[in-house]
């Protein structure tokens, strides 16, 4: 028996001297693996075809062991294997096994430099705070894998992009079991956006039409952080405007975030004309506490200002790596 939990466990997450054909891997539960993480090793999901072509796919770096924080880069790789299939949006997807959220949106598009912002944010928490959060990156170009959709959207039915998918989720999935050790945790998925004008936007899956009502409580069950009002931490304004909200956080650290206490409204035209807002995605519902449980999530949408420029870019990190540790201090102690 021992022998053949040892042999599943080598074939599903292979570390990164290991070569080995995608193709060859079962679909299994990460729990049996998770005593093995290691804080600060990196793990490597590869995929390959049958001439031995192989191409790095989804990593896992293990945050220290009580670490309450996950960060996810779903969009921004850029590895575009030829013997992926190349993502279209005439592809037509199959409706999700729940309501996690888009699964019609079609984008090729990726969050450039959100790769780098999000590994480059892990080390300043682990500087800052002296616990290293746990990270998942999709090093796949979007074209191939949209690790923010439903599989069949994201993958198109390309075997090798639903195996990286599923192994996204899983190491996801992995680091949940060891955050929720603690008790609680929180999951930031980082994307970019090109809006104009520039700003940071916070996506707690309340709606454009959310931030216009006077009880912001009563989409408590509908938000990403449910979690975190059910179980008395805060309130949904105190999320959405307080003065620990993490987009007055951030603005506060010169990272100018919607919403927060000076913008409450991220769709409002009299100061975004463009009224574009992202408020959240299918990672931030099937991995936060819509649906139940402890760990909730935010999708962070980083404007190119704040992650494009190599040389500013760190300074960023520094102020948002302090926003993070404020909220996570204030509500995850």
């Amino acid at each position: 028996m021992y022998k053949k939990i040892t042999y599943l466990i080598v074939c599903l997450f292979a570390i990164a001297s290991i070569n080995e054909s995608a193709k060859a891997l079962p679909t299994l539960s990460v729990q049996d693996t998770i005593l093995r993480y290691v804080p600060g090793q990196r793990y490597i999901f590869k995929v390959s075809d049958s001439s031995g072509a192989y191409a790095t796919a989804i990593e896992y770096i293990p945050g220290d062991s009580k670490s309450k924080l996950i960060l996810t880069s779903p969009h921004g790789g850029n590895l575009k294997p030829e013997f992926i299939r190349t993502r279209t949006k005439d592809y037509v997807a199959t409706q999700d096994e729940k309501d996690y959220g888009d699964t019609e949106s079609f984008s090729a598009v990726s969050d450039s430099k959100t790769l780098e912002l999000t590994m480059e944010l892990a080390d300043e928490i682990k500087r800052l705070t002296g616990l290293r959060p746990h990270v998942v990156l999709n090093h796949l170009h979007r074209s191939k894998l949209d690790a923010n959709r439903g599989m069949s959207l994201a993958a198109q039915g390309d075997r090798n992009a639903e195996l990286a998918w599923k192994a996204f989720h899983q190491y996801i999935d992995a680091a949940r079991v060891l955050v929720l050790k603690n008790g609680e945790g929180l999951l930031l998925d980082i994307h970019g956006n090109a809006h104009r004008p520039q700003r940071t936007e916070v996506g707690l899956l309340l709606k454009a039409k959310d931030f216009l009502s006077d009880n912001l409580e009563k989409y408590a069950d509908q938000s990403s952080v449910k979690a975190l009002v059910k179980g008395g931490k805060a309130t949904m304004t105190d999320l959405v405007k307080g003065e620990y909200a993490l987009g007055t956080l951030l603005s506060d650290e010169q990272i100018l975030a919607v919403p927060g206490r000076s913008i409450p409204n991220p769709t409002d035209k009299t100061v975004f004309p463009d009224g574009k807002y992202f408020n959240g995605g299918y990672n931030t519902a099937r991995h936060g506490s819509k649906f139940g449980g402890l760990l909730s999530a935010i999708q962070l949408e980083f404007n190119s200002d704040v992650r494009m420029d190599d040389r500013k870019r760190p300074d960023n990190v520094k102020h948002i790596a302090k926003a993070i540790d404020q909220f996570m201090d204030k509500y995850y102690k």
